[in-house]
C-alpha cells in the first residue's frame, strides 16, 4: 500500500511538472518512435541523442545483400514560447553492407536533416491529466552526402496528440513527407505511430527530485508510395526525470511488404539520452 502510494505522488508529481509547462523546466516523456504533443518551456532547449542499430536483410535483387545500419540522430528541440517550439535532426550513420559475393563496402556520412516546426494549438489541463494537440511542419533538408542523401528538399506535414494522466499516457502521431526527388528516390512517405506508456516504479531522491520507471509499448508505421508497407511491435523502458530521460528500446517487425529493391527490417535497438537546459 505505501509503495502504490508514493507512486502516485511521484506520478502526481512529474504530471504537474508537465502541466505547468513554461515555469518548470521539466522534461516530458514520449516514445522512443513517437511524437509528442507537448513543447519545452519558454526558452527551454532539449538535446536528444539517440543511437539506433539495425539489421536489414531479404534481398530481392540477384546482389543478395545484408546491411549493418548504424544511426545516430542529434536533436535539438527549442522553445521560443510555451506552444512554439523549433527542433532540427542531424543524423551521423555508418553502414556495412555485405554482398553474397562475399565483398563489403562501408560508408560513414551525414544524412538528411528534418528542421520542423510545432504549435501546439490545443491544450486541455484537468486534475491528474491534460490532453494538447500540436501541429509539426517543416522541411526535411538534404545534406548533399551522395552516400545518404536524397539530395531533395521535401515538406513534412504532420499532426500530433497527448493525452498524459498521473501514471500512465498516450501519444499519437500521423506525418506526411512530400518527396521531391525524381525517379525511385521520390516517394513519398505516410507515416503513423501511437506510444503507451506506464509507471512501473516511482521515487523521489535530492539529487534527482522525483522519477518515475516507465514501460512503453508502441506500434510504428509507414506506407511508402511505392506500395511498401512496415509496421513495427516497439518495446521499451524509461526512467524520467525532471532535467533528463534515459530510454532503451527494440523495434521488432510485425508486417512487412516491400517494393524491390527495398530491404527488411530484422530488428533496431535504441538506446537514448535526453537533457533540458
Amino acid at each position: 500500500m505505501a509503495g502504490d502510494t508514493t507512486q502516485s505522488i511521484v506520478a502526481w508529481s512529474l504530471v504537474v511538472l508537465i502541466a505547468v509547462g513554461g515555469g518548470s523546466h521539466a522534461l516530458y516523456g514520449a516514445g522512443l518512435n513517437t511524437n509528442v504533443a507537448l513543447t519545452p518551456p519558454q526558452d527551454g532547449t532539449i538535446l536528444r541523442a539517440q543511437w539506433r542499430y539495425s539489421r536489414l536483410f531479404g534481398d530481392p535483387t540477384p546482389l543478395d545483400r545484408e546491411v549493418l545500419l548504424s544511426v545516430q540522430p542529434i536533436t535539438l528541440v527549442h522553445g521560443f514560447t510555451a506552444d512554439f517550439a523549433v527542433l532540427a535532426t542531424v543524423p551521423i550513420i555508418h553502414r556495412e553492407i555485405k554482398f553474397g559475393s562475399g565483398a563489403k563496402k562501408t560508408d560513414t556520412g551525414i544524412g538528411d536533416i528534418p528542421l520542423l516546426a510545432k504549435y501546439r494549438f490545443f491544450q486541455e489541463d484537468e486534475l491528474g491529466k491534460t490532453t494538447r494537440w500540436a501541429a509539426i511542419g517543416g522541411l526535411e533538408v538534404p545534406s548533399f552526402d551522395n552516400k545518404f542523401s536524397s539530395e531533395s528538399f521535401d515538406p513534412i506535414i504532420g499532426i500530433v496528440w497527448t493525452h498524459q494522466e498521473r501514471d500512465w499516457w498516450v501519444d499519437a502521431d500521423l506525418l506526411y513527407k512530400f518527396n521531391t526527388a525524381g525517379g525511385g528516390a521520390g516517394d513519398d512517405e505516410l507515416r503513423g505511430d501511437v506510444a503507451y506508456s506506464h509507471l512501473l516504479l516511482g521515487g523521489e531522491s535530492d539529487a534527482t527530485g522525483p522519477w518515475g520507471l516507465y514501460a512503453i509499448g508502441e506500434v510504428n508505421a509507414k506506407y511508402i508510395t511505392d506500395g511498401s508497407i512496415q509496421v513495427f511491435g516497439s518495446p521499451g523502458i524509461q526512467y524520467i526525470t525532471p532535467n533528463f530521460i534515459l530510454e532503451a528500446g527494440v523495434q521488432l517487425p510485425i508486417l512487412q511488404d516491400l517494393a524491390s529493391p527495398r530491404l527488411e527490417t530484422d530488428f533496431t535497438v535504441v538506446l537514448s539520452l535526453r537533457i533540458q537546459f
